[in-house]
């Protein structure tokens, strides 16, 4: 690989992706609000605009048009009870972790068939079941990623283009800390993005005749003895 995309790489699992990548002489365009704080081709970026993503997608048709993934990594919690949730955040919400995905991909999916470039969504491991308490929002926008996954793995079955959707449990980054304000509890316990990063690097480098069209990554609560 020479050149990947990344959304939301100036923080956590995006970022640690983008630091593996540029460890390993692959180029990264990162897109995001906020420039990173390592060397990189930056495109100030808010997902949650439509004519942002378009700018966005415009500058790399221009600028870098052979690439070999795109990662949609950017995404955004929400922890509200059924009966407290308000329109301006679940619409923030499915904008980030849904439909700018969704629309960022439709507007390189030329280049992506051209490249023979691979796509990876990271979702979250509440996509793939009925998820937790005063999440019902969060959980709902990663159940809609991981089915543009599914519906882009039939759009590109004619290509050599790989689509992998990604399920990742809870990692020790600022993720929800960001949202709250409060450090997460007993964080040793929690992922180290970078080893997730190690995998997405792995599963991107395998040959192009292995597909692995869905990856779901647990934390393993270990039972202590009494």
């Amino acid at each position: 690989m020479n050149r990947i995309i990344i959304t939301g790489a100036s923080d956590g699992l995006a970022k640690q992706l983008a630091l593996k990548c540029l460890e390993n002489n692959i180029k990264v365009v990162a897109l995001c609000r906020r420039k990173p704080d390592y060397e990189c081709d930056f495109i100030k970026t808010d997902l949650s605009k439509e004519m942002s993503i378009i700018e966005a997608c415009n500058e790399i048709k221009g600028k870098f048009s052979e690439f070999d993934a795109l990662i949609n990594c950017a995404g955004v919690i929400s922890l509200q009870k059924v009966n407290e949730i308000t329109y301006d955040e679940l619409n923030n919400l499915m904008l980030v972790n849904s439909i700018a995905p969704m629309f960022l991909t439709s507007q390189l999916i030329n280049l992506i068939k051209e490249n023979q470039a691979d796509i990876i969504n990271v979702g979250s491991t509440c996509g793939t079941k009925a998820g937790y308490e005063e999440q019902l929002a969060y959980t709902t926008s990663k159940w809609a990623i991981r089915g543009t996954s599914y519906n882009l793995q039939v759009e590109l079955k004619k290509y050599n283009s790989r689509v992998i959707q990604l399920n990742v449990g809870g990692m020790n980054t600022k993720f929800h800390t960001k949202y709250n304000g409060k450090e997460i509890e007993h964080p040793e316990e929690w992922m180290n993005p970078k080893d997730i990063a190690d995998i997405m690097l792995y599963t991107l480098n395998l040959p192009k005749n292995i597909e692995i069209s869905e990856i779901t990554i647990n934390r393993k609560n270990v039972k202590k003895g009494d």
